[in-house]
């Protein structure tokens, strides 16, 4: 017997519920699928009956739509398990997913807990961690981004920052909900008298009520496509969200009856004032041309360039130069949106391509890779979906200046490196895409520049570094806009073929002046300590047994004398290249 009962709530949600099913059954643990289809009419509920005779998915089919508290219910009377997931048709999860909530379940006292629910715009969706909805927090929800202007207090808690371990809150998404049958069972389940939205929010109230803690866990997520079946009858779906808010405010308030017809007054001019912007947005939808942040359109029609990685500096440059020649932009990036700089395209998050049914993928006709060159293999599907016919992706000079080197790390870096444009070159060529790979020296520019920049907050703070740097060697930084430049040109061009170049900066810097440009940039003049490269590598050795990778390899240090530096004679040739010169 399955420990872990999951119950889905079907109502005409397509090829969605399908993924659902298809992520559900890559778990880490048994699992009991229950679906309850309240009168679907799209044919998913015949899917799921011919898939209910070869696994153990059973299927429990109502006539008519019953609403989601009812079908719930219906779900969990027909399993024993001792743990019930309540999960939406159009959520995808990952292989570890339940198996996470089923691992908080063991906190003491646990009623019910939730995971990070986040759509295809990689944004975490409102509602899958709350506060309980008072009198002034249902009025800051209903002002919607007016009230957090000013700073008041809503219901939502993703406007705060994401956690880093689980906490306690007063409700979480029904969503992705995981109870316990027997807290369940003790609190009567479901209240029936909601039809749509605010029963999880009813029965995360009545365990607290109870005694029972709600947890919400931010390392386990789920992708939600967030109100699939509900868009066809967006009317209704107001309908019954302002009756909710009503029922549960009438339900759980010991305020006096004035503040009940009161709340209920401003509920009904709100819910006129939805309906007149729902029927002005159907009227103008066509004259309208479609606007906003967010994820494009699931059946969008026009080839568009896929960006992959948007937390580093070459992406922070390249997003504008492809918005500026009026393509159609799509990052992925797994970091937060508030953390990325090029807000002006659509950010998704990987899982998007990845679990998205075929019929609704975009069309990507170039790619351009700006994460590390050996994480690309991992969308290979994805590529191959996608039609993608010219590839860019950027590797580093490392593949050669690392590869002999003394220290292990840095010989796996060249190894990854190595590996990355083999697979990319087969890839390619096996699939007749068109690639080129770019192999910068140091990159400097942007937000997230993690070598020079960081000299130069040591420098900022102690106005001295830590040893004296020879004349012997030579460095070329080259900046990341430099290196959009030469992607956005070589997809542009059509060219075809796979093809691997190096390029560098302008300039050839012995180390002495790039530390004093450096310091210069900073306003501060050249101040190194009399200390031997020797002992710094010591001290290195010794920390690298306590920092691990946080410190710079010694082998860096030997690297100090040689000459770094790169020919542009082939970037120039080829695409007609014009690299800056150095300005920290």
């Amino acid at each position: 017997m399955a420990r872990v009962a999951v119950i889905i709530v079907n109502y005409n949600s397509g090829a969605f519920l399908k993924q659902c099913l298809v992520s559900l059954r890559q778990s880490t643990i048994p699992l009991e699928i229950v679906v309850i289809d309240n009168g679907s009419s799209d044919g998913s509920a015949d899917f799921v009956s011919k898939a209910s005779k070869e696994s153990d998915c059973q299927l429990i089919r109502n006539s008519t739509n019953l609403g989601f508290a009812v079908a719930v219910n219906q779900g969990v009377k027909s399993t024993t398990a001792e743990d019930v997931l309540l999960i939406n048709p159009d959520c995808i999860v990952q292989p570890h997913s339940v198996a996470g909530l089923k691992l908080a379940m063991q906190y003491e006292d646990c009623g019910a807990v939730g995971g990070l629910v986040f759509g295809f715009d990689g944004r975490e969706q409102a509602g899958c961690r709350r506060r309980d909805p008072t009198f002034s927090r249902s009025v800051v929800k209903l002002l919607g981004k007016l009230g957090v202007r000013f700073g008041l207090m809503g219901v939502d808690l993703t406007t705060e920052a994401l956690p880093e371990s689980p906490i306690q809150v007063d409700a979480v998404s029904g969503a992705f909900m995981m109870i316990r049958r027997e807290s369940f069972d003790a609190i009567g389940g479901m209240d029936e008298g909601y039809f749509l939205h605010f029963e999880d929010l009813d029965l995360c109230r009545r365990l607290r009520n109870a005694g029972m803690s709600i947890l919400f866990i931010p390392t386990v997520s789920v992708l939600h496509c967030q109100g699939v079946s509900s868009r066809k009858r967006p009317f209704r779906v107001e309908w019954h969200k302002h009756i909710g808010m009503c029922r549960y405010r009438l339900k759980f308030s010991q305020a006096p009856r004035i503040s009940h017809w009161l709340f209920r007054l401003f509920v009904g001019v709100h819910l006129i004032w939805r309906v007149c912007c729902l029927v002005l947005k159907d009227k103008w939808k066509i004259r309208r041309p479609a606007s906003g942040r967010g994820a494009p359109s699931l059946t969008a029609t026009k080839a568009g360039t896929l960006v992959l990685g948007g937390r580093n500096d070459v992406a922070e440059y390249l997003v504008p130069r492809l918005l500026g020649l009026a393509r159609s932009v799509l990052v992925l990036s797994r970091a937060p949106e508030s953390t990325i700089s090029c807000r002006s395209a659509a950010v998704l998050h990987p899982e998007y391509l990845d679990k998205v049914p075929d019929d609704d993928l975009p069309l990507l006709e170039d790619v351009i890779c700006t994460m590390p060159i050996w994480h690309l293999s991992r969308y290979e599907e994805v590529l191959r979906r996608c039609g993608v016919r010219r590839l860019v992706a950027f590797s580093s000079t490392s593949i050669t200046t690392k590869t002999d080197s003394m220290d292990q790390r840095e010989k796996d870096a060249a190894r990854r490196l190595q590996d990355g444009e083999r697979w990319l070159k087969s890839f390619c060529r096996s699939n007749d895409v068109a690639c080129l790979i770019v192999r910068p020296t140091i990159i400097y520019g942007g937000h997230y520049n993690r070598s020079l920049r960081l000299v130069q907050k040591m420098i900022r703070i102690l106005g001295v570094f830590p040893f004296v740097i020879s004349e012997m060697g030579t460095r070329q930084p080259i900046h990341a806009d430099d290196l959009a430049q030469i992607a956005v040109g070589w997809i542009n061009s059509k060219a075809t073929g796979v093809e691997v170049v190096s390029v560098a900066g302008r300039d050839v810097l012995s180390n002495r002046l790039l530390m004093e440009l450096l310091f210069r940039s900073v306003g501060r003049k050249l101040c190194m300590l009399p200390v031997r490269a020797r002992y710094v590598q010591i001290l290195l050795r010794c920390g690298s047994w306590v920092f691990g990778g946080l410190l710079p390899s010694p082998a860096a240090i030997d690297r100090l004398a040689i000459n770094l530096g790169q020919s542009n004679d082939e970037a120039i040739e080829k695409f007609n290249f014009s690299a800056r010169s150095f300005t920290p």
